[in-house]
Protein backbone atom coordinates (compact mmCIF):
# COMPACT_ATOMS: atom_id res chain seq x y z
CA UNK A 1 0.00 0.00 0.00
CA UNK A 2 1.32 3.44 -0.96
CA UNK A 3 1.92 6.05 1.74
CA UNK A 4 -0.88 8.28 0.45
CA UNK A 5 -3.31 5.36 0.55
CA UNK A 6 -2.28 4.58 4.14
CA UNK A 7 -2.68 8.15 5.22
CA UNK A 8 -6.05 8.52 3.49
CA UNK A 9 -7.17 5.37 5.32
CA UNK A 10 -5.95 6.79 8.64
CA UNK A 11 -7.90 10.03 8.12
CA UNK A 12 -11.07 8.16 7.12
CA UNK A 13 -10.86 6.01 10.28
CA UNK A 14 -10.28 9.09 12.39
CA UNK A 15 -13.31 10.86 10.90
CA UNK A 16 -15.49 7.91 11.91
CA UNK A 17 -14.08 7.14 15.36
CA UNK A 18 -12.42 10.41 16.53
CA UNK A 19 -9.50 8.30 17.79
CA UNK A 20 -7.20 5.67 16.27
CA UNK A 21 -4.64 3.27 17.75
CA UNK A 22 -1.35 2.30 16.14
CA UNK A 23 -1.72 -1.36 17.11
CA UNK A 24 -5.12 -1.62 15.39
CA UNK A 25 -3.87 0.20 12.29
CA UNK A 26 -0.85 -2.09 12.12
CA UNK A 27 -3.09 -5.17 12.05
CA UNK A 28 -5.48 -3.65 9.51
CA UNK A 29 -2.83 -2.34 7.12
CA UNK A 30 -0.11 -4.95 7.64
CA UNK A 31 2.65 -2.37 8.21
CA UNK A 32 5.01 -1.76 11.10
CA UNK A 33 4.34 0.47 14.08
CA UNK A 34 7.34 2.64 13.12
CA UNK A 35 5.89 3.27 9.66
CA UNK A 36 2.58 4.33 11.18
CA UNK A 37 4.27 6.60 13.70
CA UNK A 38 5.95 8.38 10.79
CA UNK A 39 2.60 8.65 9.01
CA UNK A 40 0.99 10.15 12.10
CA UNK A 41 3.85 12.63 12.51
CA UNK A 42 3.44 13.81 8.93
CA UNK A 43 -0.32 14.11 9.29
CA UNK A 44 0.11 16.07 12.52
CA UNK A 45 2.52 18.46 10.81
CA UNK A 46 -0.11 18.94 8.09
CA UNK A 47 -2.65 19.88 10.78
CA UNK A 48 -4.91 16.89 10.14
CA UNK A 49 -4.72 15.20 13.56
CA UNK A 50 -3.02 15.32 16.95
CA UNK A 51 -0.77 12.51 18.14
CA UNK A 52 -1.39 11.01 21.57
CA UNK A 53 0.15 8.05 23.36
CA UNK A 54 -0.47 4.96 21.24
CA UNK A 55 -2.24 6.71 18.38
CA UNK A 56 -3.94 9.96 17.44
CA UNK A 57 -7.12 11.98 17.96
CA UNK A 58 -9.10 14.25 15.68
CA UNK A 59 -8.57 17.96 15.63
CA UNK A 60 -11.54 20.16 16.35
CA UNK A 61 -13.03 21.86 13.31
CA UNK A 62 -14.03 24.87 15.41
CA UNK A 63 -12.64 28.10 14.03
CA UNK A 64 -10.41 30.15 16.30
CA UNK A 65 -11.90 33.32 14.82
CA UNK A 66 -14.34 34.99 17.20
CA UNK A 67 -16.56 36.26 14.37
CA UNK A 68 -17.03 32.71 13.03
CA UNK A 69 -18.22 31.45 16.42
CA UNK A 70 -20.28 34.39 17.59
CA UNK A 71 -23.72 33.14 16.54
CA UNK A 72 -23.26 29.36 16.82
CA UNK A 73 -24.88 27.07 19.42
CA UNK A 74 -26.12 30.12 21.32
CA UNK A 75 -28.80 28.27 23.31
CA UNK A 76 -26.33 25.57 24.35
CA UNK A 77 -23.78 28.16 25.45
CA UNK A 78 -26.39 30.06 27.44
CA UNK A 79 -27.56 26.91 29.23
CA UNK A 80 -23.97 26.04 30.16
CA UNK A 81 -23.33 29.58 31.33
CA UNK A 82 -26.40 29.54 33.56
CA UNK A 83 -25.12 26.46 35.42
CA UNK A 84 -21.90 28.28 36.27
CA UNK A 85 -23.43 31.67 37.11
CA UNK A 86 -25.64 30.02 39.74
CA UNK A 87 -22.47 29.26 41.72
CA UNK A 88 -21.21 32.83 41.92
CA UNK A 89 -21.53 34.68 45.20
CA UNK A 90 -21.93 38.38 45.87
CA UNK A 91 -18.54 40.07 45.89
CA UNK A 92 -16.69 37.39 43.92
CA UNK A 93 -13.59 38.33 41.93
CA UNK A 94 -13.65 36.71 38.48
CA UNK A 95 -10.85 36.42 35.94
CA UNK A 96 -12.10 35.41 32.50
CA UNK A 97 -10.57 35.24 29.05
CA UNK A 98 -12.17 35.37 25.62
CA UNK A 99 -14.67 33.12 23.91
CA UNK A 100 -18.32 33.18 22.96
CA UNK A 101 -19.36 30.85 25.79
CA UNK A 102 -17.52 33.01 28.29
CA UNK A 103 -19.36 36.03 26.91
CA UNK A 104 -22.67 34.32 27.72
CA UNK A 105 -21.48 33.84 31.32
CA UNK A 106 -20.89 37.57 31.66
CA UNK A 107 -24.24 38.40 30.05
CA UNK A 108 -25.99 36.35 32.73
CA UNK A 109 -24.34 37.99 35.74
CA UNK A 110 -27.19 38.93 38.12
CA UNK A 111 -27.81 42.64 38.42
CA UNK A 112 -28.43 42.45 42.18
CA UNK A 113 -24.95 41.17 43.03
CA UNK A 114 -21.59 42.90 42.91
CA UNK A 115 -18.58 41.45 41.07
CA UNK A 116 -15.04 42.43 40.19
CA UNK A 117 -14.12 41.14 36.73
CA UNK A 118 -10.66 40.98 35.17
CA UNK A 119 -10.63 40.18 31.46
CA UNK A 120 -8.41 40.36 28.39
CA UNK A 121 -11.43 40.01 26.08
CA UNK A 122 -12.62 43.06 24.17
CA UNK A 123 -16.19 41.73 23.61
CA UNK A 124 -16.53 40.90 27.32
CA UNK A 125 -15.15 44.29 28.34
CA UNK A 126 -17.66 45.97 26.03
CA UNK A 127 -20.52 43.84 27.38
CA UNK A 128 -19.71 44.72 31.00
CA UNK A 129 -18.98 48.39 30.42
CA UNK A 130 -22.57 49.32 31.34
CA UNK A 131 -23.09 46.80 34.15
CA UNK A 132 -23.65 48.97 37.22
CA UNK A 133 -22.58 46.35 39.78
CA UNK A 134 -19.38 45.21 38.07
CA UNK A 135 -15.96 46.70 38.78
CA UNK A 136 -14.31 46.05 35.42
CA UNK A 137 -10.55 45.71 34.98
CA UNK A 138 -9.33 45.32 31.40
CA UNK A 139 -6.06 43.41 30.99
CA UNK A 140 -4.06 45.21 28.30
CA UNK A 141 -1.54 43.89 25.83
CA UNK A 142 -1.18 43.11 22.13
CA UNK A 143 -4.40 42.39 20.27
CA UNK A 144 -4.82 38.82 18.99
CA UNK A 145 -7.38 39.79 16.37
CA UNK A 146 -8.70 36.28 15.63
CA UNK A 147 -10.08 35.80 19.15
CA UNK A 148 -10.42 39.50 20.08
CA UNK A 149 -8.22 39.05 23.15
CA UNK A 150 -5.10 40.74 24.48
CA UNK A 151 -1.90 38.69 24.67
CA UNK A 152 1.82 39.28 25.16
CA UNK A 153 4.05 40.43 28.01
CA UNK A 154 1.81 43.30 29.12
CA UNK A 155 -1.13 40.94 29.45
CA UNK A 156 1.00 38.46 31.39
CA UNK A 157 2.01 41.20 33.83
CA UNK A 158 -1.59 42.36 34.26
CA UNK A 159 -2.69 38.85 35.18
CA UNK A 160 -0.18 38.74 38.04
CA UNK A 161 -1.89 41.56 39.96
CA UNK A 162 -4.82 39.58 41.40
CA UNK A 163 -5.77 36.31 43.10
CA UNK A 164 -9.34 35.78 41.84
CA UNK A 165 -12.06 33.60 43.32
CA UNK A 166 -12.79 32.20 39.84
CA UNK A 167 -10.63 31.70 36.75
CA UNK A 168 -12.65 30.86 33.64
CA UNK A 169 -10.93 29.98 30.37
CA UNK A 170 -12.49 29.21 27.04
CA UNK A 171 -11.15 26.33 24.98
CA UNK A 172 -11.67 24.89 21.51
CA UNK A 173 -10.38 21.43 22.53
CA UNK A 174 -10.55 19.32 25.68
CA UNK A 175 -9.05 15.84 25.73
CA UNK A 176 -8.70 13.32 28.63
CA UNK A 177 -4.98 12.81 27.89
CA UNK A 178 -3.92 16.05 26.19
CA UNK A 179 -5.99 18.24 28.50
CA UNK A 180 -6.74 21.82 27.40
CA UNK A 181 -5.09 22.82 24.14
CA UNK A 182 -5.29 25.64 21.63
CA UNK A 183 -3.90 26.44 18.19
CA UNK A 184 -2.06 29.64 19.13
CA UNK A 185 1.08 29.67 21.27
CA UNK A 186 0.65 33.19 22.69
CA UNK A 187 -2.94 32.54 23.64
CA UNK A 188 -1.92 29.30 25.36
CA UNK A 189 0.54 31.24 27.54
CA UNK A 190 -2.16 33.69 28.62
CA UNK A 191 -4.71 30.99 29.43
CA UNK A 192 -2.17 29.06 31.49
CA UNK A 193 -1.06 32.19 33.32
CA UNK A 194 -4.66 32.85 34.30
CA UNK A 195 -5.20 29.31 35.57
CA UNK A 196 -2.07 29.54 37.72
CA UNK A 197 -3.61 32.44 39.65
CA UNK A 198 -5.67 29.92 41.62
CA UNK A 199 -9.26 30.22 42.75
CA UNK A 200 -11.85 27.87 41.26
CA UNK A 201 -10.39 26.97 37.85
CA UNK A 202 -13.14 26.48 35.28
CA UNK A 203 -13.23 25.31 31.67
CA UNK A 204 -16.34 25.61 29.48
CA UNK A 205 -16.69 23.00 26.70
CA UNK A 206 -19.70 21.79 24.71
CA UNK A 207 -19.71 18.38 23.01
CA UNK A 208 -18.06 19.67 19.83
CA UNK A 209 -14.91 20.41 21.87
CA UNK A 210 -14.64 17.10 23.74
CA UNK A 211 -12.08 14.47 22.75
CA UNK A 212 -10.14 16.70 20.35
CA UNK A 213 -6.75 18.39 20.69
CA UNK A 214 -4.53 20.99 19.04
CA UNK A 215 -0.86 21.88 19.10
CA UNK A 216 -0.33 24.07 22.18
CA UNK A 217 -0.78 22.88 25.76
CA UNK A 218 -2.70 25.00 28.27
CA UNK A 219 -3.36 22.71 31.26
CA UNK A 220 -4.03 19.12 32.22
CA UNK A 221 -7.31 17.94 33.72
CA UNK A 222 -5.46 17.65 37.05
CA UNK A 223 -5.18 21.43 37.05
CA UNK A 224 -8.92 22.05 36.58
CA UNK A 225 -11.53 22.24 39.36
CA UNK A 226 -14.72 22.40 37.31
CA UNK A 227 -15.68 21.33 33.78
CA UNK A 228 -18.92 22.85 32.54
CA UNK A 229 -20.48 21.06 29.57
CA UNK A 230 -23.92 20.54 28.06
CA UNK A 231 -26.32 18.29 29.95
CA UNK A 232 -26.13 15.44 27.41
CA UNK A 233 -22.38 15.02 28.03
CA UNK A 234 -22.21 15.20 31.84
CA UNK A 235 -22.65 11.51 32.59
CA UNK A 236 -20.32 10.43 29.79
CA UNK A 237 -17.53 12.54 31.21
CA UNK A 238 -18.18 11.41 34.76
CA UNK A 239 -18.13 7.74 33.78
CA UNK A 240 -15.50 7.56 31.04
CA UNK A 241 -13.00 10.38 31.52
CA UNK A 242 -10.20 10.12 34.10
CA UNK A 243 -11.35 11.56 37.39
CA UNK A 244 -8.90 13.71 39.27
CA UNK A 245 -10.12 16.46 41.55
CA UNK A 246 -12.35 18.18 39.02
CA UNK A 247 -16.14 18.27 39.05
CA UNK A 248 -18.36 18.00 35.97
CA UNK A 249 -21.64 19.89 35.69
Amino acid sequence: MLKKERQDYIISRLEKNCRIYITELSRSLGVSDDTLRRDLSELEEAGLLTKVHGGAVARSEISIRYDDRQNTFTAVKRAMAQKLVERFADGDVIMIDGGTTNLEVMRLLPADKHFSVYTNSLPIASELSHHENVDLFVIGGTLFAASQTMVGIAAMEGIQTVWPDWVIVGVSDLHPEKGLTTSDREEAFIKRSMLLRGGRRVVMADKTKLGTARSYFVASLKEIDLVVTEDSEVERLRENWPQFSYEVI
